[in-house]
């Protein structure tokens, strides 16, 4: 893949869904959400575009983020989070989107269900669905239940009795940030967010973005179930060393995150992520890139990638676009 931005636009939090020979992405934009499609995952210049929802009259304010799209058992899903008017960031909780129409680019299919039932009422982004064993769960990023101090963010695992309805009981942390890593301000925050379950050739797992969103040290880290039951948080295994990170002794682009994947027909993932530019860019300039993953890059062993060379070992920048792009429309 080329690893260049996808479309000349930030990106921050993009999700990317493949269906049906098509490349659905959704990203931040604060006051809306909007899905966004393309035959070509990377090149998002000239898309359909679809404004699917505004929190006009919903009781939510904007400040809306990580929108994410799931088609489960044929019905259409979003989920993302908001906050509440005039309480401010601190009031984000996980809300959900269903559509009653099978085209997802159909806005007037879009209803706003309301917040996920059954977590906490407590701080909470950046939540991601998937199957295990035919089992639905939901992976969010939140602060430890209690602790309202913006200090840490833990990454939760709940098992869902239906799309719109968790199982609280079944609540449990799965990984906290105790590597350097993943601790930004000298140590004095922690955190583990952009949770994104990843499947495909033996790998199973999910990747998470770690350390300061707005510094070039944001990061890919990954953990991988290595345990039969998903719910047992000893049943997933932290790798020390990231998966994708910037080295600026390389250049740019900086600061990997909220990554997003689509397995191949050749045994291989892509990998969508956003990057900024410049060092000191920020929480701007987040162009959205692609760039594939073998599944040795995910072995407890294996070294970091780095995104400032937009390729792994056996791929080159555009090399395998069009082998990838004709097996995923199969």
């Amino acid at each position: 893949m080329s690893c260049r931005p996808i479309a000349n636009v930030d990106m921050p939090d993009p999700w990317v869904y493949s269906w049906n020979g098509i490349f659905y992405l959704t990203f931040t934009l604060g006051n809306r959400i909007e899905i966004w499609a393309s035959n070509n995952i990377e090149d998002f210049n000239q898309p359909q575009k679809s404004l699917v929802w505004k929190p006009d009259g919903s009781g939510w304010a904007p400040g809306i983020w990580a929108p994410e799209l799931h088609n489960i058992n044929g019905v259409w899903y979003i989920y993302f989070s908001g906050e509440k008017p005039g309480q401010g960031p601190a009031s984000h909780r996980t809300l959900i989107l269903r559509s009653q129409s099978q085209d997802p680019m159909d806005p007037s299919g879009w209803q706003f269900v309301g917040p996920l039932q059954g977590v906490p009422d407590h701080w909470a982004i950046d939540a991601t669905v998937f199957f295990i064993r035919n089992n639905l769960y939901c992976c969010y990023s939140g602060w430890p239940v209690g602790d309202n101090s913006d200090t840490e963010q833990d990454l939760f695992l709940v098992q869902l009795a239906s799309p719109e309805q968790a199982m609280p009981e079944t609540l449990v942390t799965i990984s906290k940030p105790t590597y350097k890593w993943e601790r930004p301000d000298g140590g004095k925050r922690g955190i583990n967010e952009g949770p994104s379950y990843v499947e495909f050739n033996n790998v199973r797992g999910i990747v998470y973005s770690a350390h300061g969103s707005w510094t070039c040290d944001y990061k890919l880290g990954l953990l991988l179930l290595t345990g039969e039951n998903p719910l047992d948080p000893k049943s997933w295994t932290k790798r020390d060393s990231p998966l994708l990170s910037s080295d600026r002794s390389k250049g740019g682009p900086y600061g990997p995150g909220h990554a997003s994947f689509v397995p191949t027909n050749d045994g291989r993932v892509m990998c969508m992520f956003h990057c900024t530019f410049n060092v000191d860019d920020g929480w701007d300039n987040r162009k959205a890139r692609v760039m594939c993953l073998d599944a040795k890059d995910f072995s407890p062993s294996a070294s970091c990638c780095c995104c400032a060379t937009g390729e792994t070992p056996g791929d080159r920048p555009g090399g395998f676009l069009g082998k990838i792009i004709n097996a995923i429309k199969k």
